[in-house]
């Protein structure tokens, strides 16, 4: 059985589920292809997102159904590792009932007029002529089906079940790293006390608990909490760490845990790495944890799952607009999205490998000196970088006096989040390109790897 569409989308999370809505909205003939239930669609995640994704998710005409948030949130405490440093960053945002969030998406996306397909699972994209023109999947009920489209968005997920199925020469399909990704486990729990500023999320660093990554401690009401850790991946793959081992030997039974009652419990694999060298490819294109549109530093997903749906949308609607859906005619995508995010994404990619690699007693010392204050913090969370006047350069450089070890690696990780910014501003406006600017991005990544004892990456 074969069906025809403008626009197969593969995934229902918050990625696919937008991209799909926003299309059908344009007038496509859009399918939302979901291997489980439509009703069971879930994604363990830490559930919270920044209140400017949602203001820029209502400007897109969305009205949002409020069963979707639990609390809203005022900031995020850091933690040192051996508790004894306190950051408040300031930061609006909402925790959000995922489960709700999920079934409003693939709702909206069906009333606009989305064939929304569950229980169909994508085995194969459909490789014709050098373009993708859909994908292969099996029905729940045993039989196979060809769901054929001009265009494809792979929206499932951090495997890219589309994207990393099609051949090397295809820049998409560039597979996804253990050491670029975060390994993961949470669960959502009723305690029996009561969470004292339940307004503000907390991040604890900790090499021990949380090896390369960190533990949170998200509160969805004043009884309720989102509590996780997710390892370096690096570490999994070497040692054998697991994620729910660490979670029931450190966190389970904790303090944090009192009276713990679960009320979800999962896992997963959180990309956290610069942007993929194209998010596009003939008649195909990527979005969400499948285009790793995700904050490297603390794995944030939802928020630039949305703005690349969006940008996604936006290039798919004018490709097929003048009929050219090829990688060159869907270039624009890549554009967009290293503008709005990817070059603060490469950045942040710096910085995340530069904490990995602190100890936890350089940590402790680090914060204790306030090597960058809390406004520090959040400008390069915002921004990707900082803007070093000759005045700030001389106040920072007079607290990195105080660790001279951290300040080494601090210093040299602003140096190369400009450099990699620099390589960017200069991403090629065609595909033509591509491979040679790539050849520069990496060699200037491995430079920075050396420095930081860890092996370099091939293209």
């Amino acid at each position: 059985m074969n069906e025809t569409y403008d626009v197969v989308v593969v995934g229902a999370g918050t990625a696919g589920s937008y991209a799909a809505y926003l299309m059908a909205r344009q007038g496509l003939k859009v399918a939302l292809v979901e291997r489980k239930r439509a009703e069971e669609v879930f994604k363990v995640t830490g559930d919270a997102i920044g209140e400017h994704h949602i203001k820029r998710l209502e400007a897109s005409g969305l009205s949002i159904n409020n069963k979707v948030f639990m609390i809203r949130y005022s900031g995020a405490e850091l933690y040192s590792p051996d508790l004894s440093v306190r950051y408040f960053v300031a930061g609006r945002g909402y925790g959000l009932d995922i489960g709700e969030w999920a079934q409003w998406l693939i709702s909206e996306a069906n009333n606009s007029g989305v064939d929304v397909l569950d229980r169909h699972t994508v085995t194969v994209p459909i490789l014709e002529g050098g373009f993708v023109k859909g994908v292969k999947a099996n029905r729940g009920d045993g039989t196979q089906v060809e769901l054929r489209a001009k265009v494809t968005v792979d929206a499932s997920g951090a495997t890219g079940v589309v994207r990393t199925k099609l051949p090397p020469q295809y820049r998409i399909s560039e597979p996804l790293l253990p050491e670029d990704a975060s390994y993961a486990y949470r669960e959502v729990i009723e305690v029996d006390y009561a969470i004292a500023n339940p307004q503000n999320i907390r991040i604890y660093l900790s090499n021990v608990i949380s090896p390369g990554g960190y533990w949170w401690f998200f509160p969805k009401s004043d009884k309720t909490v989102n509590i996780g850790l997710g390892i370096w991946g690096k570490l999994v793959k070497e040692t054998g760490l697991n994620p729910r081992s660490n979670y029931d030997k450190y966190l389970a039974k904790s303090e944090y845990a009192r009276g713990r009652r679960v009320l979800h419990a999962g896992g997963g694999i959180v990309p956290t790495r610069r942007p993929l060298p194209s998010l596009v490819g003939p008649g195909i294109v990527a979005v969400g944890d499948a285009a790793v549109a995700v904050n490297p530093v603390h794995g944030g997903g939802i928020g630039p799952a949305l703005l690349s749906s969006e940008l996604a949308s936006k290039a798919i609607i004018e490709a097929l607009e003048r009929g050219d859906v090829s990688e060159r005619g869907l270039w624009r995508y890549n554009t967009d999205y290293l503008r709005a995010y990817g070059i603060k994404q490469a950045q942040l990619d710096v910085f995340r490998l530069m904490l990995q690699t602190l100890s936890d007693d350089q940590l402790n010392r680090g914060l204790r000196a306030r090597i960058l204050t809390e406004e520090e913090v959040l400008e390069i969370s915002e921004k990707g970088d900082l803007n070093l006047s000759g005045l700030r350069k001389l106040t920072i450089a007079l607290r990195l006096l105080k660790v001279p070890d951290v300040a080494r690696k601090l210093s040299l990780a602003l140096r190369y989040m400009n450099e990699v910014k620099g390589i960017y501003l200069n991403y090629p406006q065609d595909p033509g390109n591509l491979d040679n600017w790539l050849v520069s991005l990496v060699a200037k990544y491995n430079e920075y790897r050396l420095k930081l004892k860890l092996p370099p990456q091939s293209i």
